[in-house]
């Protein structure tokens, strides 16, 4: 009778445990379908400025010409955006992503935009509140696998790539440091970006906790001949 029991109760598990796999198993691939979503709409948004930042070149160069021929000073459009696309090699970039994600041929997990973007925040740094993690997390595991060392040059950012160099400005005292893309975060909204206690001491800003900085992905060194 007991083992009847035990019978019924394994069977009952197994069925449970079927669910539970038939529901993992559906909302990764509704999450695959909205990752890739995401991956496309970014590189399409880029497309969308590359064309706006053409066409205001475009105009410049017609107001160029009527000033000319007018002999006048050159009226110039009212504009504070910065190009995004800077060069050929750029826009090469953008258009080669952009086939990649329409193509449907991107990896699951894998981000094309977000290489991309660490690409174009050479060209076009950005601006927010860093803040610092240290005595608390030191030794533990990152996001990518690392052990967290608090007396590294290491940062934590949202999105950019694992292994990203980034060049890191104290707004306040115009300090820099490179640091290295190990780990995921910061979450509070206002934030841009998770430093290390070594990256903060050379920004000189402990005493803050939050400093205001830019940050631009920077090249990797060449190596000398």
């Amino acid at each position: 009778m007991q083992a009847q029991v035990d019978s019924l109760a394994i069977d009952s598990l197994r069925k449970q445990a079927s669910r539970v796999l038939q529901t993992s198993d559906s909302l990764r691939r509704a999450w695959d379908v909205q990752w890739k979503k995401s991956d496309s709409l970014r590189i399409e948004s880029m497309f969308l400025r590359m064309r706006s930042d053409s066409l205001q070149r475009a105009a410049q160069a017609i107001l160029a010409t009527i000033a000319r021929l007018e002999n006048v000073v050159p009226d110039t459009l009212n504009s504070t955006r910065a190009p995004v696309i800077f060069d050929n090699a750029s826009n090469r970039k953008v258009e080669v992503a952009a086939k990649t994600v329409r193509s449907a041929k991107v990896a699951t997990g894998k981000t094309v935009s977000d290489s991309l973007t660490a690409h174009v925040m050479r060209f076009k740094p950005d601006t927010g509140a860093a803040s610092f993690y240290a005595e608390q997390f030191h030794g533990r595991k990152t996001a990518s696998g690392e052990v967290f060392n608090m007396n590294e040059r290491t940062c934590a950012h949202r999105w950019l790539p694992f292994n990203t160099l980034v060049k890191v400005t104290n707004l306040a005292n115009g300090k820099s440091v490179v640091v290295r893309v190990t780990d995921r975060g910061p979450w509070k909204h206002a934030r841009i970006i998770d430093l290390s206690k070594q990256a903060a001491k050379e920004l000189d800003m402990i005493r803050a906790g939050v400093a205001r900085v830019t940050i631009e992905a920077a090249p990797r060194p060449t190596k000398p001949d």
